[in-house]
């Protein structure tokens, strides 16, 4: 079985960090125009990789669906391109990154509604 609590916790933690490095950087040489990619990689980098992990150690079911490790792909890699076509976008370059990793991103939290739906009621 797939340790994918554990998992989404530890990306979780890897986009806190690049977060954190973020977010300094553009305090410290006021481009301010990047703020809004320094929320996203933190709520949606950050918050909801460490709540999806949660969510996986709560319902250790979820982690026994046949979606859960593609669901986590998706996920994941629909947040890393969401967040360069962000950075992009603040940077002033036109990019298709942005908006095929908001739908991707957004396929992956629908299929861990699908997941949680189907899986939330099974005992572990």
């Amino acid at each position: 079985m797939q340790r994918l609590d554990r998992n989404y916790i530890l990306l979780g933690l890897a986009w806190v960090i690049v977060g954190m490095i973020f977010g300094a950087w553009l305090g410290a040489s006021n481009h301010l125009n990047y703020g809004n990619s320094h929320a996203h990689i933190n709520l949606l980098g950050f918050v909801t990789s460490v709540l999806f992990g949660l969510l996986h150690h709560a319902w250790p079911a979820l982690r026994t669906s046949r979606l859960a490790v593609l669901q986590f792909v998706i996920y994941e890699v629909g947040v890393l391109l969401l967040v360069i076509g962000k950075v992009l976008v603040d940077g002033g370059q036109l990019t298709m990154f942005l908006e095929v990793g908001s739908l991707v991103t957004i396929v992956g939290a629908i299929l861990m509604l699908v997941m949680f739906t189907r899986h939330s009621m099974k005992t572990a």
